[in-house]
């Protein structure tokens, strides 16, 4: 049996800012709707194997998730490559994985320990196989020496119960891998969409706002008032002229033809 040979940190590279926008959550869209559809199918296949119908698989959640030096990463997880660009890693509870391959090698003996053996790492891989075929054909992707991911990605978390045992399935498919997806998507944006929002933006509606008078009175004679009462008021000098808060001009009320009108002042 040959010797897996893991990768060193590699330099951490900046998050792809573009990744936070539309596309990302595009493809955790499709992602979310895609792995809860084939859970059922995982729970067939491990059904299969194991020779028990106690198996189950759900989906618990598709989120985003920043890999960097801190990222909780055990080089254990099973690397898949896209032929495309970008790696997948696939990672069972250490506790669930050994309950899973005595069950799947008809061990003799349940272990108590979860100590990993390299019997457990290839029923991993064959489980890996069987995950990232939801996301591309199986032919489209090939095992590889396990490197650390960076940048921005997606976190799929799928819980695993067989009879008492209970642990969770973890797929990270890091930032390469949802350039290639969003390219496969078609979800890239073609042309700038700068000129269709400011258009937008300028044919936005918005309620303009100039206070002519200000009064000032007492509180008494404020919770003395009623209908029909008349106050005088005396138009302002200078008025502001504002959106909500956000004040705009100063002007001055004038008469045109009989018509109140406001001009703004040139500051």
């Amino acid at each position: 049996m040959g010797t897996t040979v893991y990768s060193s940190k590699p330099e951490l590279q900046a998050i792809d800012v573009e990744l936070l926008g539309k596309p990302i959550h595009a493809v955790r869209d499709n992602l979310t709707a895609i792995i809860d559809a084939a859970s059922l199918s995982l729970t067939n296949t491990l059904q299969d194997w194991l020779k028990t119908h106690h198996v189950n698989v759900t989906l618990q959640s598709v989120t985003l998730q920043t890999f960097n030096a801190n990222t909780n990463r055990n080089p254990n997880a099973c690397a898949q490559r896209h032929l495309e660009g970008g790696l997948a890693y696939v990672q069972l509870d250490d506790a669930l994985l050994v309950a899973l391959a005595d069950r799947f090698y008809r061990a003799a003996l349940t272990r108590t320990e979860a100590v990993l053996t390299s019997s457990d790492l290839r029923l991993q891989e064959r489980i890996s196989k069987v995950v990232a075929s939801w996301i591309a054909p199986s032919n489209m992707w090939a095992p590889c020496a396990f490197e650390y991911p960076h940048g921005m990605g997606l976190r799929a978390t799928l819980d695993i119960e067989m009879g008492e045992v209970h642990g969770q399935l973890i797929l990270d498919l890091e930032s390469q891998l949802i350039d290639t997806l969003i390219a496969q998507l078609g979800l890239q944006h073609d042309r700038l969409l700068t000129d269709e929002f400011n258009q937008a933006l300028n044919h936005t509606p918005v309620r303009l706002n100039v206070l002519l008078s200000r009064k000032t009175l007492p509180l008494s004679e404020v919770l003395s008032l009623a209908p029909n009462d008349i106050l005088p008021i005396e138009l302002l000098n200078t008025v502001p002229v504002s959106i909500g808060n956000e004040l705009l001009f100063h002007g001055r009320v004038a008469d045109q033809e009989g018509q109140l009108v406001v001009i703004l002042n040139h500051d």
